[in-house]
């Protein structure tokens, strides 16, 4: 059944629903983003609970390439009807031309929709670095390794640059370092012997989008950090 044809039957049934008995379903509020750049834009939506409603709510998700309404919309791709979320794969890059995405709830006592433009370039989020490891050195250095997410395709051809954000255990501030057009960074003068907390983001290397979120601390184990120390000269 195509999506113009269940929208058609949602809006009738609408219509016939006994009013006052359950109110309409809320605007579905969406949010898009590309972290797995170019592959695909994920997008997901939270619904309000409608007043005095104990029917589930479903929904149809599509999109179209322009904002003109007479572009051909196509679905965008739902696991089933009922969850909240899909995924619009075979993005085209760099155009200047925005997608369409309408998200339309549908409940037998009406429909309610939202349209959320977006160009792919200006949503893309990576997902944090994964893997960050510490290794401390002689000299009062302190190695960085981490790893592109996994869930970003092509490292090699799109690639991301970093910021690494650190601080002594117990420290109320971090200090900040980047970018970092690499997988690894040493950290110079720090402490012998105490313990830091250091985190590692990503970004597209050309800025479009948005900074990850922070990778998961990573931490220096006591007994590390004083092999670390007992190295230096």
């Amino acid at each position: 059944m195509t999506p113009r044809l269940l929208l058609a039957l949602a809006l009738w049934s609408g219509y016939l629903s006994c009013g006052g008995e359950e109110g309409p379903p809320s605007q579905p509020q969406v949010q898009c983003w590309a972290s797995r750049y170019p592959v695909a834009v994920d997008c997901s939506w939270t619904l309000p609970p409608a007043p005095n409603s104990t029917t589930a709510t479903s929904f149809i998700a599509t999109y179209r390439l322009g904002l003109a309404a007479q572009g051909e919309s196509r679905p965008c791709l739902q696991p089933v009807e009922e969850t909240t979320r899909c995924s619009i794969p075979d993005i085209q890059l760099f155009s200047m031309v925005p997608y369409v995405l309408n998200v339309t709830a549908v409940h037998p006592a009406g429909v309610r929709s939202t349209f959320v433009p977006f160009v792919p370039e200006r949503i893309i989020k990576p997902d944090p670095p994964e893997g960050v490891h510490l290794s401390p050195l002689a000299g009062q250095q302190l190695q960085v390794r981490w790893e592109p997410p996994w869930s970003w395709p092509f490292p090699e051809i799109f690639s991301l640059k970093y910021w690494i954000r650190y601080r002594r255990h117990r420290a109320m501030h971090f200090r900040q370092v980047g970018p970092i057009e690499a997988t690894s960074y040493i950290l110079k003068s720090v402490r012998p012997r105490a313990r830091y907390c250091v985190q590692v983001a990503a970004q597209d290397l050309t800025d479009s989008g948005e900074l990850s979120d922070w990778s998961p601390p990573a931490v220096t184990p006591r007994a590390q950090a004083s092999r670390g120390a007992s190295q230096h000269p």
